[in-house]
């Protein structure tokens, strides 16, 4: 990365706090249980966890939802 920073200037600086940014965020994009990620982190508490990364994928309320209805369907 260093090699592509110093020849672009326009590439972003990445971070060893950005990649770990990127892993949590996915871990619970995926679904991996929040306190996992809570201890993987470091974090003394789930709610930092959450208020802090869980914010990130707004779609996932649309994914709850639609799972729901679909569960909903097949059991009538």
């Amino acid at each position: 990365m260093k090699r592509a920073q110093a020849s672009d200037k326009s590439f972003r600086r990445v971070t060893p706090h950005d990649l770990r940014h990127t892993a949590a965020s996915l871990a619970i994009s995926a679904g991996a249980n929040v306190k996992v990620v809570q201890r993987m982190l470091g974090h003394k508490s789930a709610k930092v966890t959450l208020d802090t990364y869980a914010a990130l994928f707004p779609d996932d309320l649309d994914n709850v939802v639609e799972a729901l209805s679909k569960q909903r369907a097949e059991q009538l």
